[in-house]
């Protein structure tokens, strides 16, 4: 019976990396289909050393791109200022290519580009080199978002570098198909910072760097078949699922190849009352090193309002091959699962789960948690709510002090001074390549 249960347990896991994703992302034809029109912003208004490229990109869309299916609309190598913020909607067959550097000149709250509604849709830097840097130290959580994409399909974000938004980095808004890549993100020491938020179906996330004190790479609700790999949260607040409240549906998700150096967590759900569900999720291959807190399920997390509902129900979560340390683990354990009363998680699973401490003492806690793999956690088929279990902790056999990446950082970067903008990796996880070479390189 145990044979049998372990290769059960190991199927479920297998069908749970593969219903990740549904099918294709990204766009449906190549890049080449998409320069029979070149829709240069020099032409359209704009300069090199513009202090406002706004009007110029807005031009270029609007008497170019939405003119002439298969074109590109393109910010040259240079410096820009910008001040009007872009709203592009509709488009099918088209590129947004950003060579250049835009910096926000203006206070003005919303996006400074946002795309909705794009169909077969690439927005890509050429050079690696493109971006936007949001000078957030001058109006911190009071100005723009960088990137917004919105309600689109079939579509790709790759090789471009945003720097110190003063609000969230790039949130990519419901819609499916959709692959994100070859991205490095510096956001602040401070909350508000999000690197990338993202809900919708059927999308691809990998080999993105975030440095902040928010969220790393975050899935929000509604989701479903979302794959996140190779992702390096270098003093960052770390990835997460939530903040999670009334309604919640995310199914099918799988993290995997998640690099914490320092920050908040190496991962964390989070909830406080609400309603709906979280289920059928794989996170695979972790490593942290000084991190606040380690695997962190919380669904009474302080910060965000109660919902309405008992709690989300969390289910069929499995956490598969960790290794990686807190800085105090009597203070935050490394591993905590504090689920629900009103609605118990239940198969969660801890496999080859190796989180310690730098103290080398530690504690892990359990509320209304059902599962198996960490001896605060109950099992059985009736799961009913029990209060919180802490429990001393010893060092895990398995455990290996964590490795290092170059590039480290030692500290996040100052609220109030420029944040530098940084190169692209071409690794975002100890040991492996990105999946795909930088657009310069091809």
């Amino acid at each position: 019976m145990m044979g049998f249960k372990s290769l059960l347990a190991s199927l479920l896991l297998v069908a749970a990396a593969s219903a990740q994703l549904t099918g294709h992302v990204g766009p449906t034809t190549p890049l080449s289909s998409k320069q029979s029109t070149i829709c240069n912003v020099l032409d359209y208004g704009g300069s090199i050393g513009s202090d406002d490229i706004g009007p110029a990109i807005n031009n270029a869309f609007t008497n170019c791109v939405l003119k002439h299916s298969g074109s590109t609309l393109y910010v040259p190598a240079g410096n820009y200022n910008m001040k009007t913020w872009v709203t592009l909607k509709g488009g099918t067959k088209w590129a947004f290519r950003l060579d250049g550097l835009i910096t926000r000149a203006a206070t003005t709250g919303g996006n400074m580009i946002a795309i909705q509604n794009a169909n077969d849709f690439e927005f890509y830097s050429a050079n690696s080199a493109g971006g936007i840097q949001g000078l957030g130290y001058q109006c911190r959580n009071a100005g723009p978002r960088l990137i917004r994409m919105v309600t689109s399909t079939n579509f790709s974000v790759h090789d471009l570098i945003l720097v110190d938004s003063p609000e969230f980095h790039l949130v990519i808004q419901e819609g499916s198909n959709g692959e994100v890549y070859n991205m490095a993100i510096r956001g602040a020491n401070m909350g508000g910072s999000d690197g990338v938020d993202v809900w919708g179906t059927n999308y691809w996330i990998h080999d993105v760097e975030v440095t902040n004190r928010d969220e790393c790479v975050t899935v929000k609700s509604p989701s479903n078949n979302i794959l996140i790999e190779r992702i390096w949260c270098n003093q960052s607040g770390g990835s997460a699922i939530g903040s999670l409240s009334d309604g919640t549906a995310i199914e099918n998700i799988v993290y995997r190849d998640v690099y914490t150096n320092g920050g908040n967590q190496a991962f964390m759900i989070k909830s406080n009352k609400g309603s709906g569900y979280v289920r059928n999720v794989l996170f695979q291959n972790f490593i942290s090193r000084g991190v606040a807190y380690g695997l962190n399920v919380n669904q009474y997390w302080s910060s965000q309002s109660p919902g309405s509902g008992a709690g989300v129900q969390l289910s069929n979560i499995t956490f598969q091959n960790w290794n990686g340390n807190v800085v105090d683990g009597v203070k935050r354990p490394p591993i905590q699962l504090l689920c629900a009363d009103g609605a118990p998680c239940f198969d969660i699973t801890l496999s080859n789960v190796n989180m310690w401490s730098q103290t080398d003492k530690a504690i892990v806690k359990c509320e209304s948690a059902y599962g198996s793999g960490v001896s605060c956690i109950r099992s059985g088929s009736s799961h009913t709510s029990y209060p919180v279990v802490t429990q001393s902790a010893t060092r895990p056999p398995g455990y290996t002090t964590p490795t290092t990446m170059p590039g480290d950082l030692s500290d996040g970067f100052a609220t109030n001074a420029p944040i530098p903008t940084p190169t692209i990796p071409t690794s975002f996880f100890p040991g492996l390549p990105q999946i795909s070479p930088l657009a310069k390189n091809h």
